[in-house]
């Protein structure tokens, strides 16, 4: 709500040319020629004949969508004929990437909301592109397996549940047997399941007790977990947000990009910091 209000006053504060100009450049930019015009001069300035060839246009075609880039100026050209990309259209095209994001994942968009995301992430989604999308349940297990065992340096989670299987409890303990650090962001007073500590080992058990008081595992609990999130200095193993109607879920999106670890890596830093609380417990050793 806090979200939507926002980016409403944002627009509501825009008037009369302001408006005009914006609405122009999202128009302008809707043409896939033209989004291709300014793809190209990204690279490097081009005369008009090497872009028509290179892009597979009639040298009248790419004259008139030059001639409308040129009028909302994101190209100029310069003295010896070559059309140069502004710094105007270098910049609005940099943000292009979150629209990318979100359009090639509108269905997942359309049943989960980012709107508790803070907004310096928002301005930075673009980043999540080299991402790909898990879409069944043990796909996601799999993943959060895999970077439990292959981490090396850190493993960051942070949840409003933990549902993974007892099994991984073993996986853990290796982890942090090897040197491993943990650092758990989970809702104040969690515990975990019963039903899955039950089938632990006694001595996997007092084992994370054991590196809970060395600072191995350090916990930290907020009043509610909006972003799932699991991942290793190498690889996000889950990232995942919450349904439109605030549920919790473990179907999103796993990445080894650097950007989107960077990103990831970036979001719990921030609830880390912001309003994290020391969360201590230990595991009941009685099965």
């Amino acid at each position: 709500m806090v979200y939507t209000l926002m980016c409403r006053c944002t627009f509501e504060l825009l008037q009369g040319q302001e408006m005009e100009r914006l609405c122009s450049l999202f128009f302008e930019l809707s043409n896939e020629d033209r989004l291709r015009i300014i793809l190209k001069l990204m690279d490097k300035p081009m005369k008009l004949t090497h872009i028509a060839n290179a892009l597979d246009l009639t040298v009248q075609e790419c004259s008139r969508q030059l001639a409308r880039l040129h009028d909302i100026d994101l190209v100029t050209k310069d003295p010896d004929g070559f059309f140069v990309l502004q710094p105007y259209g270098r910049h609005a095209f940099r943000l292009f990437p979150g629209f990318q994001f979100l359009t090639e994942h509108v269905e997942y968009f359309n049943r989960h909301t980012l709107g508790p995301l803070p907004e310096k992430f928002m301005g930075r989604i673009g980043e999540l592109r080299g991402s790909e999308p898990l879409t069944q349940l043990m796909g996601t297990f799999s993943k959060i397996e895999k970077v439990v065992k292959e981490a090396e340096e850190f493993y960051l989670y942070m949840s409003d549940q933990n549902l993974i299987p007892s099994h991984l409890y073993k996986v853990g303990k290796e982890a942090l047997d090897r040197g491993v650090q943990y650092r758990c962001i989970e809702p104040v007073g969690y515990q975990p399941p019963e039903d899955v500590l039950v089938n632990v080992s006694i001595d996997v058990k007092e084992a994370f007790n054991v590196h809970r008081a060395d600072g191995n595992i350090v916990d930290r609990a907020l009043e509610k977990v909006d972003v799932t999130l699991y991942m290793n200095e190498k690889e996000v193993a889950v990232l995942a947000f919450p349904t439109q109607t605030g549920e919790f879920d473990y179907l999103g999106f796993t990445s080894t990009d650097p950007k989107v670890l960077e990103w990831c890596k970036d979001v719990h830093t921030y609830y880390w910091d912001h309003g994290g609380l020391r969360h201590e417990y230990y595991i009941a050793t009685r099965n």
